[in-house]
């Protein structure tokens, strides 16, 4: 069973009003939100499911607007009906539009004594995953907030393997039934190839596979998909101790291209534009 994070645990004693939580893992980072929530709540990490912990939900799968914002403050209340406080969570995988950060800033200006914010984000790419996770966020909402970083214990190898690829992946809908065999070989001959734009094609192809297998209220998108994918054979890369220079400098335009992707640019003009680079 997973423990609460020695730092949550240090929180207890003294709860402020609102948080930021930080972590490279998303299942990880939700799961120490719900236990904290409850210790919070109700001194028992065991409950989760209640009405006085509310994760915040929207029809859009990428992100929380305004109206979500609304939803939760007015609508849902926030006075607890059991606990001693009402928990909100924030959940990792959907970022907060500029109006929705707007109005969760003017709610934790004026905190209530009787609720408590939880703002998860989670980090990108091998070179700054804390840096990441924490410039997702507005800077007026995070000097209201008291910021941890919620360490993981996750073990990584990179070895190619599928239950590695796996945890590394941290996406609720992915478990070990699912093969990744293709993909995987593809990464091992792009990492001896690195120039060859046929190997390229031959993700983005391979991941839309996976995606259309998805089903359809799955918030996994086919550039997320791809830009983890490319970070798990950059960090491949990395991990070598003796990397040679031309090894590095393509982990470090293959980043570059990773943040292209996931600004919204399609894959297939970003891994061409990097193979000419290469």
């Amino acid at each position: 069973m997973t423990k609460l994070n020695k730092s949550l645990e240090k929180e207890l004693d003294g709860v402020f009003h609102a948080y930021l939580l930080f972590s490279n893992s998303s299942r990880e980072l939700i799961k120490q939100a719900k236990k904290f929530a409850g210790l919070i709540a109700f001194n028992d990490e065991s409950i989760d499911a209640h009405p006085d912990i509310k994760i915040v939900e929207s029809d859009n799968l990428r992100t929380l607007g305004v109206e979500d914002i609304r939803t939760v403050i007015t609508q849902d209340n926030l006075s607890p009906i059991e606990g001693r406080y009402k928990v909100v969570i924030f959940p990792p995988l959907k970022s907060l539009t500029e109006e929705a950060s707007n109005a969760l800033l003017k709610t934790i200006e004026e905190p209530s004594k009787t609720s408590v914010f939880l703002i998860l984000s989670t980090g990108n790419f091998w070179s700054h995953s804390r840096d990441d996770s924490n410039n997702m966020i507005l800077s007026t909402i995070k000097s209201r907030c008291r910021t941890i970083f919620v360490d993981t214990e996750k073990d990584i190898k990179f070895n190619y393997s599928d239950e590695d690829f796996i945890d590394f992946l941290d996406f609720e809908i992915v478990d070990e039934k699912q093969s990744f065999k293709k993909i995987l070989d593809i990464l091992t001959i792009q990492k001896k190839e690195l120039s060859n734009l046929i190997h390229s094609f031959a993700l983005v192809n391979e991941c839309k596979k996976v995606i259309d297998d998805l089903d359809d209220d799955v918030s996994l998108t086919l550039n997320s998909l791809i830009v983890s994918c490319l970070e798990y054979l950059t960090n491949s890369i990395i991990i070598q101790q003796n990397i040679s220079r031309e090894m590095y400098e393509f982990a470090v335009k293959v980043e570059i291209a990773m943040a292209d992707i996931s600004s919204g640019m399609r894959p297939q003009v970003v891994l061409s534009n990097l193979s000419l680079e290469v």
